[in-house]
This record gives C-alpha cells, structure tokens and sequence, in this order.
C-alpha cells in the first residue's frame, strides 16, 4: 500500500481546512510548497526540519497553517479520536 500525504490549509478565523494537494512522501508535500507566498506572507519557521509554516493573509491578515498529514490519519472511520494537529503559537 502506498502512503499519501495531503497537504492541509488551516484557517485561524473560520477554523475551517482545505484540503490543497496529494503527495507520494512527506518530503515532497513540504518541498512542494518550499518558499511559496500564494497563500500570503510566510511568517517565522519553527524549529523541525518539516515545521507546520504560518502565513497570514496579505488582505484580511486572518492567519493560516500549512501542514502535510498522512491521508490514513484523517480517516475518520478508524480514528478513535479527533485529528490533533499541534499548532505553535505565533510569536
């Protein structure tokens, strides 16, 4: 079976997510979107070598997260508990 990685949007104002693109490897979905401003200015990386990337949005200023999952891990149907997503607080 072959992993895939979504990479996921997440609203700060809406709490809402957007489900962006598929990817074959962790990797690729983070070089995919390596210095990309489309969704606004990307603000100050955390430390890990694939951090989840903060922008916020050059008109309304709402900020959002950039992060890759495995696609396995947001099904629902055999999850026994909600998707946590550990967001660090923006400085």
């Amino acid at each position: 079976m072959t992993e895939v990685w979504i990479a996921l949007l997440l609203y700060t104002n809406s709490l809402d997510a957007q489900i962006l693109q598929e990817f074959t490897s962790e990797k690729t979905c983070w070089e995919y979107y390596a210095g990309d401003q489309s969704f606004g200015k990307q603000l100050k990386r955390a430390g890990a070598e694939y951090p989840i990337r903060l922008f916020t949005n050059r008109q309304t200023k709402e900020l959002m997260w950039l992060t890759c999952e495995l696609q396995v891990n947001l099904d629902y149907s055999k999850r026994r508990y909600p998707l946590n997503i550990l967001l660090p607080t923006p400085v």
